[in-house]
């Protein structure tokens, strides 16, 4: 019998936090799975830890690499030996929490017409959790107009129909931004994404990530996908607003909320064929969300505002305000389950150690 969910995980030296990864897959309230794990030709005790675990339980299957093939190639070749209805992605080292498989194919069966979903998640860094994504839009127009400024989707908290995924698969020139390229072409192609608004992963933060490591290629990587995107449904952005798109909008490092202004009129334009204009509002709303993480100050943040339409902020900030109380109460529980407590933070934001 063939699986209903194929799990697909590539692992390179993964040891310190592997064992706690796939026992999460093994506690799954939700038993039809398989595990496809590539060894990317690890040199610590991964290959033993896989090992162990293929012996023990038969719906693991291990199968390694000659060669480094790095992620989006191993990710392939997990997909092209994948036998299940769905297929959904886990890095080795993120948690699953128990009823994760069990609520996302609940979610995919009764929404035939989405091709992706993803979920909110908790985050975890040197033992302190938090909440993630709490209060973002989870509809498809939301998620591909969300595309144009970030990206909203987890990658390790995706299942997709395993059809998708074995007709598009992951881009290998890329080094550290697959997931989003994947996400811009699916957008294209109007294959429907969207956020399942419950938390089921805890997603690990350290140093050790690509994410952490390797800036400059993702700023590459990640203006060659939006010049592709923004190419097929917008124009092309000028050399002068592309430099400030990487820095001061999808990565937010250097925020300057004048040319915030400028590259916020030139979208709403450019945005009025193929993007509703209340979305594209949404998503540049979410750009100065994180300018006031960024500590960029309240006045700046204020005069901003006063360009967006007076209804769309009213109605914005009440959906955001209700939405984000309704995912905190969710990660509050979860903290709850886990034996964590609130330690610090703030009521709409809170953080928790064991």
């Amino acid at each position: 019998m063939k699986p209903a969910i194929s799990v697909i995980m590539s692992v390179y030296n993964g040891e310190t936090y592997l064992e706690e990864a796939i026992e999460s897959v093994r506690n799954q309230t939700f038993a039809d799975w398989e595990l496809i794990v590539i060894n990317d030709c690890s040199t610590d005790s991964t290959a033993e830890i896989l090992s162990d675990f293929a012996l023990k339980d038969e719906r693991i299957k291990v199968h390694p690499n000659e060669v480094n093939l790095r992620l989006p190639t191993s990710l392939n070749k997990a997909i092209s030996l994948a036998e299940g209805k769905y297929i959904a992605r886990m890095d080795a080292d993120d948690i699953c929490l128990p009823d994760r498989l069990e609520k996302q194919f609940a979610f995919m069966e009764a929404h035939p017409d989405i091709a992706l979903s993803s979920c909110r998640f908790m985050t975890v860094k040197n033992g302190v959790y938090a909440s993630g994504g709490a209060g973002g839009r989870c509809d498809f127009e939301a998620i591909r107009t969300m595309l144009l400024v970030a990206n909203p989707i987890l990658h390790p908290g995706v299942i997709a129909k395993a059809e998708v995924m074995k007709k598009l698969n992951y881009d290998t020139s890329l080094t550290c931004t697959e997931d989003l390229e994947l996400w811009t072409r699916m957008a294209m192609e109007n294959q429907k994404m969207a956020i399942l608004p419950q938390c089921l992963l805890i997603y690990r933060l350290h140093d050790k990530q690509i994410t952490s490591t390797t800036l400059e290629r993702q700023h590459t990587e990640v203006l060659k996908i939006q010049q592709k995107y923004y190419g097929a449904l917008l124009s092309e952005m000028d050399e002068e607003m592309q430099e400030f798109y990487i820095s001061g909008i999808y990565f937010t490092e250097t925020a300057d909320v004048q040319k915030f202004l400028a590259y916020a009129k030139w979208l709403r334009n450019a945005a009025k064929k193929h993007f509703d204009k209340n979305t594209v509002s949404y998503a540049l709303f979410e750009v100065l969300a994180e300018y006031k993480r960024c500590g960029v100050p309240k006045k700046d943040i204020l005069k901003a505002m006063c360009t967006f339409n007076p209804c769309f902020m009213a109605k914005e900030m009440l959906r955001r305000k209700r939405s984000a109380k309704k995912d905190i109460e969710k990660c509050m529980q979860i903290a709850k389950d886990l034996g964590l407590r609130q330690t610090a933070g703030t009521k709409e934001f809170p953080i928790f150690e064991k």
